[in-house]
């Protein structure tokens, strides 16, 4: 390496030792949303009122039973494996399916639920088969 290169090559890095830390903390700051943790997710308390249906390593769910309707707490403390997962509801007669949402990541999802729901099934729609179906 020439002088003029060395010269170059020392200012480069003495630059790259101020530059890289504030690119670093810059990302961290412009991040939106509050990221969950296993333990954050984990530690989520049971609201009174609520009835715990599932308890695994993939899910929590509850119902909030009010007088008009119902809703569904669903904690998904691991991503699944399936690309696109579909939240439905089958109401007492078995005969229609109700879109209640996506699950896409790990998080914390609510759904308003009918009176009538007698059971959730989470879907998988790329591979056309059920992931969980759960009874009320």
């Amino acid at each position: 390496m020439t002088s003029g290169l060395r010269k170059m090559h020392k200012t480069m890095w003495i630059m790259l030792i101020g530059i890289v830390p504030i690119l670093i903390f810059l990302s961290i700051k412009s991040i939106q949303q509050p990221v969950l943790t296993d333990s954050d997710v984990s530690l989520t308390a049971k609201l009174s009122g609520e009835r715990a249906i599932i308890d695994n390593e993939y899910f929590f769910m509850s119902i909030d039973e009010e007088e008009d309707s119902n809703t569904l707490k669903l904690i998904l403390k691991k991503p699944l494996k399936s690309a696109s997962s579909i939240v439905y509801e089958e109401n007492i007669n078995r005969q229609n399916r109700t879109f209640l949402g996506v699950l896409d990541k790990k998080g914390i999802y609510t759904f308003e639920l009918n009176k009538l729901t007698e059971s959730i099934t989470i879907y998988d729609e790329i591979k056309k088969n059920d992931i969980i179906n759960i009874k009320l």
